[in-house]
């Protein structure tokens, strides 16, 4: 009869062995989206985030079309303002300090010229992504026939006009998030 609490013994030893082995005690974590595999680099680019461009050794090159870019900014205008060009610029930065890349919709509103710029973070392997809670300078012309962005540290500060008459002004408007690509 000895047998018997050996055999209720080992058949305990067996099971206990057998829960820790399937318990996974070297869990990958996540992030809060869900995914095992953020992207390197100095933003973990989110469901919402949307890449923009990548650069390699010569150009850029747009992983999002320029039309279907140009057709997001006049969406997000809303205001009858019609994009034609768009672009990312390099904002000036002093030796040192890391590169800043904008997204820039230029156009019109009933003759009046009007530009949006929305900062990119990078997503590592020279990718930028737009992310929706980065914020919008918004650029309204009166009496210039174009303004241009003015930095400093990288960062939009202020506006100037390409012309120098009386009355002829760009007004600079920031808003704290930007709904580019956001399904409406």
């Amino acid at each position: 009869m000895n047998f018997i609490p050996r055999l209720i013994g080992l058949g305990l030893l067996s099971l206990l062995v057998f829960l820790v082995i399937s318990c996974d005690t070297a869990r990958r974590t996540t992030n809060e989206f869900g995914s095992p595999n953020p992207i390197e680099g100095e933003v973990i680019a989110k469901p919402e985030s949307r890449q923009i461009v990548r650069f390699t050794d010569s150009t850029a090159e747009y992983t999002t079309s320029r039309s279907e870019l140009a057709t997001a900014f006049i969406r997000e205008f809303g205001d009858g303002t019609v994009v034609d060009k768009i672009q990312v610029r390099k904002a000036p930065a002093r030796t040192g300090e890391p590169v800043k890349y904008y997204l820039i919709g230029m156009g019109l509103r009933s003759g009046s010229f009007r530009a949006m710029a929305l900062p990119l973070v990078s997503g590592g392997d020279n990718t930028y992504y737009l992310r929706p809670s980065a914020e919008s300078y918004i650029i309204t012309s009166a009496g210039c026939t174009s303004c241009f962005f003015n930095f400093e540290n990288s960062r939009i500060v202020s506006t100037s006009c390409s012309e120098n008459s009386p009355g002829s002004h760009c007004d600079l408007k920031v808003v704290p998030a930007n709904t580019l690509f956001t399904k409406r």
